[in-house]
């Protein structure tokens, strides 16, 4: 009964820290994504597209409004910042070259 109960409160920790440990930051040159115990740092200049997604893949987004940010070679991360277009043009300021597809 104890351990079901520590793995039940252990998941919901889990979960929660996720939840609610899930945000976006710009600083300088950087894009920063943390969702929960997890973290990207993407080089904006290595940012190659911006587009609208409902892939239903995991990722640090909690909405299944994303945005698909393509960099470098192969990388590939979704999110879901709340306003969208603000996003896309903070990145558009620091690296021009970015395509952006806001429509779907």
């Amino acid at each position: 009964m104890a351990a079901a109960l520590l793995i039940t409160v252990s998941y919901c920790g889990f979960v929660s820290w996720c939840w609610f440990g899930t945000y976006y930051e710009i600083n300088g040159s950087q894009l920063k994504v943390v969702g929960g115990p997890f973290r990207w740092k993407i080089d904006i200049m290595g940012i190659k597209g911006v587009r609208k997604s409902r892939n239903l893949l995991s990722s640090p987004a909690l909405s299944l409004d994303r945005l698909e940010v393509t960099y470098e070679k192969w990388g590939m991360i979704l999110i879901s910042p709340k306003k969208q277009e603000k996003f896309c043009e903070t990145l558009k300021k620091i690296n021009p070259n970015i395509e952006v597809n806001l429509n779907k």
